[in-house]
């Protein structure tokens, strides 16, 4: 009788163990990815967001608001309008492990004339812009088990002596961040170029900048970039 019931009780951990791994196989099987715009979710929060964080970054000068650069200046006698450069990072962690990294005083890029020598050099920037963009995963249950919210800040239309029109502040932060059990997900933005899209006498600063992420479990890798373009003209696009 023992012999019986041991047999019963391994045969039925064995089924159990079996369905177990069924279940693990379709909770972790990423079956649906979805981008959205939410930005109208978020409008009171981009509102303070955008006169603490994007404040804190800048000074008055003349009774303008220009950005505080806490970067040497170039070397450069004289500036030119035309060739446009980045004056800040290239590349920086959003989130890292499933944590939010923020830091918008050293996580910002700015397209600029070449041969800047001080802010008080560009004037009449605009509002700071921003949109907020969600990303959602669901598994093989219909579970949403990553749900991601970012922004995409910048500021833009500053010009020297009334030529040219300019970025700064330009960046990509967490907004929200949901990640359930046995999903790692790690996001970092990427400033490629910056280029002039205006003339040699007007020039207008463009940037491209991405958002790359990774999602990862014990059975998958996956890896995604969505592209955007902001320009100095205060325009921004999602490049899908």
């Amino acid at each position: 009788m023992i012999k019986i019931l041991s047999l019963v009780f391994i045969t039925s951990l064995a089924i159990n163990v079996q369905a177990m791994e069924k279940v693990d196989a379709k909770y972790f099987e990423l079956t649906k990815v979805k981008m959205t715009d939410v930005t109208e979710q978020y409008v009171g929060l981009i509102k303070a967001d955008n006169s603490s964080q994007i404040q804190d970054n800048m000074v008055s000068l003349d009774n303008k608001i220009v950005p505080n650069l806490s970067l040497d200046p170039l070397d450069q006698v004289n500036i030119s309008l035309d060739k446009i450069i980045n004056i800040g990072q290239k590349i920086w962690a959003v989130i890292e492990m499933g944590r939010p990294v923020v830091n918008v005083q050293t996580n910002t890029a700015n397209a600029l004339p070449q041969g800047l020598r001080s802010w008080s050099d560009i004037t009449g920037w605009q509002i700071p812009q921003s949109r907020v963009y969600r990303v959602q995963y669901e598994n093989a249950y219909g579970m949403n088990v990553v749900d991601f919210a970012y922004r995409v800040v910048f500021t833009a239309g500053g010009s020297v002596n009334g030529q040219g029109k300019y970025i700064t502040n330009a960046t990509i932060m967490p907004a929200n961040m949901n990640v359930s059990w046995g999903f790692t997900f790690n996001a970092h933005a990427e400033v490629p170029s910056v280029f002039n899209t205006g003339t040699k006498e007007q020039p207008i600063a463009g940037m491209q900048l991405l958002m790359k992420w990774s999602v990862d479990t014990v059975m998958s890798h996956i890896e995604r970039a969505e592209t955007f373009y902001v320009g100095g003209d205060n325009t921004m696009k999602h490049l899908e």
